[in-house]
Order: structure tokens, then sequence, then C-alpha cells
């Protein structure tokens, strides 16, 4: 029985076991249609439902079907693959990562491989790639896989890995053949195998792909190959094909091909259409090539608009460029910019041979134009011949040398060049000669008459070479002499020069006569100097000119000084019927001296004359002055109180005032009008203390009241008025001062001031206290106690007027100029002004107003103050020259530009003083803000051309000639320009070197700047 149990419990578990296996059965055949199902839908590129399936698949599958996984894990990835789903590269990595011994892996490489090549991440491609066995690929993907590796060490610069692959498969048929082909021989280009490259290339030429791509390789490569003639058969029908976006660079290569074959006339034509199609792209190197195909086309000026612009960078290019440059100009008959563009080629280095011919053509043209504001021409020749002593053209050289010296207008560079010379020929010495000269009236112009006189001293070194600039040197240094003061060398000076061969002819010769006069004449040698000034006049054949009557004025003074009254006033006479120079002057002193010969009535005649001819003459108030005396002297009591009279109403200021009040108090005593006598005796000393004719009015009042009989009165009044009326008193007083003043007199200033201040502290009122505070100020300046000075100057000028109130006004007022204290001095120079008699005071305080009011910047009041100094008679150059000059520049301050321009051209007729060089710059300053750049160029050049020794101002016009260029676009010239100032300019303190530095630097960066956005 157990055992049918047992039989019935196996059966069971066998037919259990059987339906398992069945239902088991079932279940595989059912997932194999699915893998079979997304397998067909693979192959049918149905990707996604191929996805979805392998998916439900591998979802499905139990354990142990593991060869099964991994196909459908395979193909579930390359699924995700070609649909590009986010997770692909997870899902291959993954596959790789579990499966690394499957069948399946190389082609999982592949897929990786390919993708990553697709995404261009090639690094990782080759990585992929490599590690495929060829085998596990089939015929095409092996050749994919080939191509796709070389282009990935393509694209990693692994040239030599790329050409092993890319070598494989360029020359067997199939699809990638002709891209292998074509990245073969485009590294054999890189790499610079031609003939490699250009065998690859030449095969492409048909190929539908790359047909229109190598056709630009060949022309490179026959271009970098030297095959310049196939590039210029080969290549023009590219530069034709206006679609083509290749066919600008080619016309460049084919434009360079030509110029390379000499045939510029075929280059420049391609060259311009490169240009038109690259305006904004153009090289130097591009600019260059037109410039110089223009310039062998004999086409100058269109050439010389590119070469201007290739020096931004000093290389050889430059060089080249600014050389080829200068013959444009040449050959457009523009010097100036050929002596620029070849100065420029001389400073390079690259080419010696460049640089000896455009060194040697710079200093000739140099020396030709005449254009050596910093002795450029000198210089020029001198660099040439240390830097090139072998040259053929060494002699003429030298020969130019010379002809520069002597022909240099930098007088001082020029005298220390020619003395620097060891071994001096009579060339040599010739030109030193000259040169000193020229030095030394450029250092007499800007009144420097000590160190001229050096420079005429070391040209008479020479006289020997031109017996006529031996002549004028002695002149000038007379001239020098004189306005030192130093008369007896002045009058040596000129009597050598009379005498010295070749002095006859030169204009200098007939004032040499008339500064005789004067030399002696300051000499006191009254008798030689009578005779000076008679040869002068008769050389004149007493023409009616400035000269000739203050010869006869001084002849008159020589005369009128020995007391010898009626030759002068002969002489007078003369100078005033020449009437073209003092000759109110002449009157009165004619009148004068008939005055003291006692003729009045004739005195009387001729100051009247003067009063009626010349109603604004200085000399008026001297002139009714004068006639009263003689009135007086004549007994015509009433005319004379007339004429004193008129002094009081119409000259308060004169110092005839106190005089001509003395005197009508004279003659009212002398009339008996007591009363009248005495209000005007009362005036004088009660407003003039302490002077002369106070003490005359003061005997006056002392015999009006003794005629009346009233002594007391007198004690009375006198009592009250001090020392003044004390007679005693006066005489110490008078013996106290004069011993003062012989310590003085001595030159002794601390005895001096003691014994003055001991003077007034025992005559506070003195008759002479104004005499000694003027002279203890005075010592005091001259001790450089200045401040002690003033004191004692405001002291005499709070006084009532005296002697020392112009004086005194007038050395107040330096002081605080000098101290720049411009207020004040301006205060105190304006007093000045108001009561002024003598013309040389009168026109010291007008200058001192001017030169403060400069200084203040009161341009609204220079105008009148500059007329009233320039209607000065007789008003030196020196003075008038400053006048006009600080007048143009406060009508410049005051916008005033042509008023300005004015004063500056007459003050510009003289360019070796400081004040003309300055203002030619302004000249050209005023035009350059207006914007008329021709004639600040004009200005600049006439400033070169006619010569200044203040190189500072010349400088400065050039710097500004450049910025005039650089407004112009001109940055050729304007860059020259700044170069020659660089080269030229030899003082490196003055800020020239630094302010053409900053603006040549500038104008270099900005054109970089402009040729960076151009590349660009």
């Amino acid at each position: 029985m157990m055992k049918r149990l047992l039989l019935l419990v196996y059966l069971i578990v066998f037919f259990f076991q059987i339906a398992l296996i069945a239902q088991e059965s079932s279940r595989f055949n059912s997932l194999n249609l699915t893998y079979e199902k997304g397998l067909d839908l693979y192959q049918k590129e149905m990707y996604a439902d191929a996805q979805k399936t392998f998916e439900q698949y591998i979802a499905g599958l139990p354990k142990g079907y593991y060869q099964q996984k991994v196909s459908a894990e395979f193909y579930r990835a390359m699924c995700a693959i070609f649909l590009n789903n986010d997770d692909a590269e997870y899902l291959i990595g993954q596959f790789i990562q579990n499966y690394p011994e499957s069948q399946l892996i190389d082609q999982a490489y592949f897929a990786m491989g390919k993708m990553q090549y697709q995404q261009k991440k090639y690094s990782q491609a080759v990585y992929w790639l490599s590690k495929i066995d060829k085998n596990g690929l089939d015929k095409d993907s092996r050749y994919e896989w080939q191509f796709m590796l070389g282009y990935g060490y393509f694209m990693t610069n692994d040239y030599e890995s790329a050409n092993r692959w890319l070598f494989q498969i360029k020359d067997i048929d199939n699809k990638f053949a002709a891209p292998a082909t074509y990245y073969y021989s485009h590294i054999a280009y890189i790499q610079k195998k031609f003939a490699t490259a250009l065998k690859g290339f030449e095969k492409l030429q048909n190929d539908e792909l790359f047909a229109q791509l190598v056709p630009y390789y060949i022309t490179h490569i026959y271009y970098l190959q030297g095959e310049y003639k196939k590039v210029t058969l080969y290549s023009p029908s590219l530069v034709r094909n206006n679609k083509n976006k290749r066919a600008p660079e080619v016309a460049k290569i084919v434009g360079d091909a030509f110029f390379k074959l000499k045939q510029y006339d075929s280059s420049l034509i391609y060259l311009k259409i490169y240009e038109e199609k690259n305006k904004q792209q153009l090289s130097r190197e591009d600019i260059y090539l037109l410039g110089f195909a223009y310039y062998k086309n004999s086409k100058y000026s269109e050439a010389a608009k590119y070469l201007e612009r290739i020096a931004t960078i000093d290389d050889s290019l430059s060089q080249n460029a600014n050389y080829h440059l200068a013959d444009c100009y040449l050959k457009l008959d523009d010097k100036n910019k050929a002596r620029q563009a070849f100065g420029l080629a001389s400073k390079l280095d690259f080419d010696r041979i460049i640089k000896e011919d455009a060194l040697f053509n710079f200093a000739k043209l140099t020396y030709e134009q005449l254009y050596a504001p910093f002795n450029e021409a000198i210089d020029a020749f001198k660099a040439y011949i240390k830097e090139f002593p072998s040259s053929p053209r060494i002699d003429e050289a030298y020969n130019y040398l010379t002809l520069a010296y002597l022909s240099s207008r930098n007088y001082k560079e020029a005298v220390e060049s020619l003395e620097k010379i060891s071994k001096k020929d009579a060339t040599i010495n010739t030109a030193l000669q000259r040169a000193a000269y020229f030095r030394g009236l450029e250092l007499f112009q800007n009144l420097n008459y000590t160190d001229a006189i050096q420079m005429f001293t070391k040209s008479l070194e020479y006289a020997g070479y031109n017996q006529q600039i031996a002549a004028q040197a002695l002149f000038w240094r007379a001239e020098s002499h004189y306005r030192l003061s130093n008369f007896e060398n002045a009058a040596n000076d000129l009597e050598r020069f009379i005498v010295t061969p070749g002095a006859f002819g030169l204009e200098e010769y007939l004032i040499a006569h008339y500064n005789l006069g004067y030399a002696y004449f300051k000499m006191k040698q009254y008798d030689t100097a009578i005779t000076w000034f008679r040869k002068y006049n008769s050389l004149l054949n007493d023409s009616r000119v400035n000269t000739v009557a203050d010869a006869y004025n001084r002849i008159g003074d020589c005369f009128f000084i020995q007391r010898r009254y009626w030759a002068a006033i002969d002489y007078y006479e003369k100078a005033a019927n020449l009437d073209v120079l003092d000759a109110d002057y002449a009157l009165f002193q004619r009148g004068f001296s008939l005055g003291l010969v006692s003729r009045p009535e004739k005195k009387i005649e001729t100051l009247k004359g003067l009063l009626s001819k010349y109603p604004a003459s200085s000399y008026t108030d001297d002139a009714i002055f004068e006639i009263a005396e003689a009135y007086n002297i004549l007994e015509n009591t009433s005319q004379a109180i007339d004429f004193y009279k008129r002094v009081e109403s119409e000259f308060p200021n004169s110092s005839y005032y106190p005089k001509a009040l003395v005197q009508i108090g004279l003659l009212y005593y002398n009339s008996s009008d007591l009363e009248n006598s005495l209000a005007y005796y009362k005036r004088v000393v009660e407003t003039f203390p302490n002077s002369a004719e106070a003490k005359n009015a003061l005997i006056g009042i002392r015999n009006i009241y003794i005629d009346k009989g009233d002594a007391e009165t007198y004690f009375s009044y006198a009592s009250k008025l001090g020392s003044i009326a004390n007679i005693s008193a006066t005489e110490k007083d008078s013996l106290s001062y004069m011993a003062a003043e012989k310590v003085y007199l001595t030159g002794n200033c601390e005895k001096s001031i003691l014994a003055f201040e001991n003077y007034l502290s025992e005559n506070p009122q003195g008759n002479f206290a104004v005499n000694a505070m003027y002279y203890i100020a005075d010592c005091n300046i001259r001790n450089n106690n200045v401040d002690k000075a003033v004191e004692y100057f405001e002291n005499i000028i709070n006084r009532p007027r005296n002697s020392f109130t112009e004086q005194s006004l007038l050395r107040i007022g330096n002081i605080y100029l000098n101290q720049k204290q411009y207020e004040k001095a301006y205060t105190y120079l304006d007093n000045l002004e108001s009561i002024a008699e003598v013309k040389s005071m009168l026109l010291d305080a007008r200058l001192g107003k001017l030169r403060c009011a400069f200084e203040l910047q009161r341009d609204d009041q220079i105008p009148v103050i500059a007329a009233n100094i320039l209607s000065t008679e007789k008003l030196s150059p020196e003075l008038e020259r400053e006048t006009r000059f600080k007048l143009a520049k406060a009508n410049y301050r005051s916008k005033k530009y042509d008023d300005a321009l004015i004063e500056f051209s007459r003050v510009a007729q003289n360019l070796k003083t400081i004040e003309g060089a300055e203002s030619k710059f302004m000249k050209a300053l005023i035009y350059f803000e207006r914007g008329e750049y021709n004639r600040t160029e004009s200005e600049v050049f006439s400033f070169a051309e006619n010569n200044t020794p203040h190189q500072y101002w010349l400088a400065k016009s050039f710097i500004l000639l450049a910025d005039s260029y650089a407004a112009q676009n001109d940055f050729f010239q304007a860059k020259a320009t700044l170069q020659s100032v660089l080269d030229g300019y030899s003082y490196t303190t003055d800020g020239i070197i630094d302010e053409a530095t900053s603006k040549l630097n500038q104008l270099v960066k900005s054109e970089k700047e402009r040729q960076s956005v151009k590349q660009d």
C-alpha cells in the first residue's frame, strides 16, 4: 500500500515538473519572439519601437540568460544612440563597462567613438576608436573607422597619427577616399611638404565635394614654392569668380606673384581688386605692396599715400617704405617731404645700403633747402662721415659739410661745433669768423652785451678772412661797449671801424660817426664830440632826418655846456628848422640860451614860437616859466605875473610851481602890493617847507613885516616854522648834512646810514631831511635791506612834493614790481605818471605800469598804456618791442586775435629777440586755433628760414606744425616733424623733448590702433 502511495506522489511530482517545463518553454518562446521583433524593428531603423521592445525583453528575461541579455542591452544602447537620447552615452558606457568580453564590444567601441566624433569630442572619439579590433568591424565600418581615427587625430593636431590612418584609405575605392586625401594633403600643406600636398589636391580637382576648394590650395602652394609664373597662369580665373569669397585673397596672391615677377602693371590690377574687397583689413605688407606697385608704375602721388602709412614700427619694411617714399616726393618736386622721408629711412639699420644713401640725401637736401633750424645739415654730414668713412661719396660729404658750416644760421651751435675741430683750415676759420659774428649780433639784440662782446672778439680773431665781417664785428662790439657805458672802449672800436678796409661801403659807416659823437659826449670830451657830430651831418649833407637833427642838438649841448652860447644858439636853430625830432627841445634851448646872452626879447619870441608850434610839448611849463623870467628881466611886471600865473594855474605839479609862486610874491612886493606878496610867500613856506624856495619866501616875508614895522608879527609867525626860520639852526643843519653827504659820496653805506640817521634825529624837519631819507633808502637797497628802504621812500612820498618825490615813486614802484607785488607797484607808478615832468621819468612810469598790468592781466588797460609808451619820441627798439609784445599778448588773452596778429607781426620782424621768436610762434598758434593750417605751416617754415637763436620757440613751432599735420590726417609729416625735433633739439630740461616724445608716441599708438582695427 505504501509503495502505491509513493508511486502516486512521484507521478504527481513528475507531471508537475513536466507542466512547469512546458510553461517555461512557452514563456521563453514568447520572449524570443519579443527579441526577434526588437531586432527586426532595429534593422528597419525603427529605433524608438525597437528600444521599447528590447527594454520589454530585458525586463522579462529570467536569470541565467546572460548572452540574450548582453545582446538586448547592446541594441537598446544603439537605439538610444540613433535616437540621440540623453542617456545614449550612459547606456553604451554601461555596456562597455559591464560586458568587456562581449563579442559586441568592438561594435560598442565603434558606436561610442562615432558618437563622440559626431559631438566633435575628438580626443574621446580617438580614445574609443583606438580600442577597436578591426576584425570586429565589417568592411564599410572599417573604412569609416579609419577615417574617423585619421580625422580625430587631425583635429587634435596629431598630424603623424592622422597621416598614418588617412594614408590607409586615401587611395582605396571607398566613400572616405576623397576626404582622406584632402586632409592628408592639408596636413602636408601645413607641414610645408608642398609637392605631396599639391599631388593630393590635384587629384581632387574634379571631386564634387572639393573641386571648389582645392584651387585655392594649389594657388597657395604655387606661390609658396616660388612658382610665380604658374600662379599668374593658373589663378587669375579664380579672381574673376565674384561669387567666391576667397577671390580677394587669391587676388592678393596673384598681385604679389606679378609683383615678384616685376610685372608691376599687372600686379597693381590684382592688388587693387584685393584692396577694394578688404579696405578695412589691409596689413602693413599689403599697403607696402600697393604703394610700391604704384611707385613702379610711376604713379608717385598714389604711391606716397600708401607708403606714408607704413612706418608704425621700426623695421625693415618701414625703412624701405620711407626710402622709396622719399624718391616719390623727389619725383613730385616736394623736396621738404623727400628730406623728411630720407631722414626717417636713415634712422634705421636694417639695410645699410639704404641707410647710407638715405643719410647722404637727407643731409644734402637739408643743406640745399637751407633748412637747418637745429643744424640738421651739419649734424647729418658729420654723422655720415663718421658712419661711412669708406664711402665713395666721402669727399663730397666733406665738401658739403664745409659749405653747411658757412651757411649755418644756428650760430650758437655752429660756433660750438667749429671750435671743437682741432685742425682748422681756411674754410673752417672763415666759417667760424662768420658764425661768431652773427652769434654776437643775436646776443646783442637780446641785450646780452657782455657775451656779445666776447663773440665779436672771437670773430675778430679771424679778421683776415673776411674784411667786411671784421669791420662789422668792430662796429657792433663798439655798440655793445656803449650799452655797457664803456664809452672809451666804444670810441676806440668805432675809430678802428671807420679806418678798417671794407667799412666805407657798409651801412654802419655813417652811423659810426654819429655814435662816436655820442661816445665822446658821454665822456665829456665835448670838442671831440662836436667834431664827429659835424662829420656825420656833413656826410649826410644835412639831410632832414632824425639823427641829423639830434646831432645838431647835441652839438648845441656841447657848446652850451662850455658856455659858448652863441654857437649853441646857432646849432639849436638848425635842429629846430629841420622840425623832425626834438624840435621843441631845440627851440627851448635856443630861447634859454638867448636869455643867457642877454637877449630877452629874442628869448620871448623863440619860446612863444615853441608854445604856438608845439602846444603839447613836454617843455611847455619850462617855456612859460622862462618867458615870465624874460619879462621880469625886461621889467614888464604885468606880463611876467601873467606867465608866472599860467604856471600856477596850468602846472600845479610842475617843479616850476613853487618857483613861480616865489617870483609872483617878489613882483607883488616890488609893486608894493604887500598883501598879495605876503600871501604868495606864505603859500610857498607852508606848502613846500624845507625847500630852497621856502627859504627865499621866508626872506620876503621878513622884509614885508619889517617894511610894515611889524617885527613882532614876523617873530610870532617864524616861531611856528621851526628850524627853517632860525638862521643859526639852518647853518648847523647845513653843516650836519654836508658831513653825512661826504661819507655817502665815499660809497660807505654803513657809515652813511648812521650819519644820515644822526642828522635826522637832530634835525627831523631839517632843510635836507628829504635828501637824507633818500640816501638812507638808497644805501639800504645796496645792502639788500629793501623793507627799510621802502619805509624811507614812503616817508618822502608822503611829504609835500619835493625834488625826490618822482625818484622815490619810481624806485618804490620798481621794488614792488621786482617782488611781484604788482598791485602795489601799479599804484605807485600810476601816481608817478600823474606828476612826472621829465620825459624819461614819464616813460619809466608807463613802462612799469605796463609790466604790472600785464602780470595782473588787466588786459583792458594795456592798450591805453601801450599807446602812451609808443607815442614817446626816441623810444628804443627794445622798449618798443617789449610794449608791442605785451600788447599783443593782452589782445590774445582778450580773444582780440586780429589786433593780436597785428602786434605779433610787428614784433616777429626780428626773430633774433626772444619776444620776436615767441611772437612768431604765437602767430602760428592763432592760425592753428582758427583752423587755418596752411597759414600755420607758412609761419613755421618762415620761422625756420629766417633764423633765430631762440631754439625753444622754434621747436615749439615745429611741434605745433606736427599738430597741424595731424589735424589734417597727414600722419607721416606729423611724425617726421616730431622726429626732426627729437633728432635736432639739443636741450633736454625745458620740456620740449618730453612734449615731442609724448606726441610722437601718441601718433604711433593711434596708427597702430587703426591698423589693428583694420586687420581685425
